[in-house]
């Protein structure tokens, strides 16, 4: 028998845990992070000099930014490349699910035409990237001139090369503990994520120092850099989980 691959181990892993992850997503959904998040992203749509109307929605896992964003008229194409997410993404857009194209690809392979979208959104995917450079070509090429990407991500696994970091994740742990509320952490089978993100180019980089770098020798022209979003986009539960490693949000345009 075939070793996996390493992209094979990465689809195991987010095709056992889309159940658990469909319903945190859809949890959101109706909470108040639903439109934070819009606010946010159609804040930076609204700055931007060209208009906004097709969408791209890089590894949309169970479909939060493909919903809310087709919630407001825009055109969503959305991809993954684990069919069990784009399923549980499918169930969490209701009435919605006609208005999205759902589409199972690589985020490192797009089939889409060059200067094809106006718009690429992307959340908590290029941390664990096999190749995020290769990938951050491809999201160049099919954006038009003047589009805009919105990357939202974190270190969320830096705490595997750095004590101190670690510390912090140990005691937001705690914190969830004695606060008596939800822990984003159990059940996820943190030791296997671990072992996965020890191979991840990115777990050990400090970001998005690196990846501001990289899309200006993409050929990015604006980038500019949100170290800390958490106030911005979570809830107050969400805050006390997530407090190790905040979310930064990267604006590119082409």
């Amino acid at each position: 028998m075939a070793k996996k691959t390493f992209k094979n181990e990465i689809i195991d892993y987010w095709s056992k845990r889309s159940e658990t992850y469909g319903q945190q997503h859809h949890e959101e959904l109706l909470g108040e992070p639903k439109a934070l998040w819009q606010n946010v992203i159609l804040s930076a749509f609204n700055a931007n000099e060209n208009p906004v109307k097709k969408i791209l929605d890089i590894g949309t896992g169970p479909g939060f930014l493909s919903i809310l964003l087709a919630e407001k008229g825009f055109e969503v194409t959305s991809i993954d490349m684990t069919e069990e997410m784009l399923i549980q993404a499918k169930l969490n857009a209701g009435d919605l699910v006609e208005k999205i194209e759902w589409t199972l690809m690589d985020a490192h392979k797009l089939t889409f035409d060059t200067a094809h979208f106006d718009a690429i959104v992307t959340r908590n995917v290029t941390w664990n990237l096999e190749n995020p450079k290769e990938a951050y070509k491809e999201w160049y090429r099919v954006l038009k001139p003047g589009g805009i990407l919105l990357n939202f991500d974190s270190n969320w696994y830096k705490y595997l090369y750095d004590e101190t970091l670690r510390e912090k994740y140990e005691k937001n742990r705690e914190l969830t503990q004695e606060m008596a509320v939800k822990d984003y952490y159990e059940g996820t089978d943190i030791d296997w994520m671990e072992d996965l993100a020890k191979e991840m180019p990115l777990s050990k980089i400090t970001r998005p120092i690196w990846d501001k770098k990289v899309l200006k020798e993409c050929g990015f022209q604006s980038i500019t850099i949100h170290e800390n979003m958490n106030d911005q986009l979570l809830s107050d539960i969400q805050k006390i989980n997530f407090l190790f490693s905040p979310i930064f949000l990267i604006e590119a345009t082409k």
